[in-house]
């Protein structure tokens, strides 16, 4: 076997291992959630929400939607990244800054819905700042979109300014019916409501 023959087939096999050691990592912990198929769904729709970039992209300005305006304002200023976080908040909150007078508060504030208990020690905290769509979002875009979306546990990571599914966390906690229910369909419908003129 030549050089390149023998560096490509290497390649490939460790491709493919790590291909099959970090499903057996993502899996290892709920088995039986994520051997279910998501109802509704096929594949395309559950693991990917793209929408290509375009350089220099700016909100068209027969855009009138509020929201969109203040995500893009706030660095969310391409089409992928805009609509998935437009997505998100509508998910989250209906595009409402919630308070504690909220009927279905638990403990989280704003748009973007940040739990008071897991960060009110930051710098960047403060009630009125959580309570501030614009500062809210610039928070969010600063502070967690490292990464990706993943890490706050939105159940989406953003990469490439494509929306991708990554709900592991809720599919061990609730398993894929109430994954689906709670955290896939609302942001499938959010996604959907984006408005085409702000496209």
């Amino acid at each position: 076997m030549d050089m390149d023959k023998e560096r490509s087939v290497c390649l490939l096999i460790a491709i493919v291992a790590a291909a099959v050691l970090g499903a057996s990592l993502a899996t290892a912990s709920s088995a039986a959630a994520f051997a279910e198929p998501l109802p509704g769904l096929s594949a395309s729709a559950r693991d990917s929400h793209p929408a290509p970039a375009k350089a220099g992209w700016q909100l068209p300005e027969k855009c009138k939607d509020k929201q969109a305006k203040i995500l893009y304002k706030a660095g969310f200023n391409k089409p992928g990244l805009l609509r998935g976080a437009w997505a998100i908040t509508w998910r989250e909150s209906k595009h409402q800054a919630l308070d504690e007078s909220s009927p279905w508060y638990t403990g989280a504030l704003g748009v973007w819905q940040i739990q008071t208990s897991s960060w009110s020690g930051r710098p960047w905290w403060s009630r009125d700042a959580m309570l501030d769509k614009y500062t809210q979002s610039k928070i969010v875009h600063k502070h967690f979109l490292r990464n990706g979306m993943h890490n706050w546990g939105y159940g989406y990571s953003e990469r490439r300014d494509a929306w991708h599914e990554d709900a592991g966390m809720y599919y061990s906690l609730w398993g894929s019916s109430l994954t689906y229910s709670w955290v896939i369909a609302p942001f499938n419908q959010g996604w959907a409501l984006f408005p085409k003129a702000c496209r």
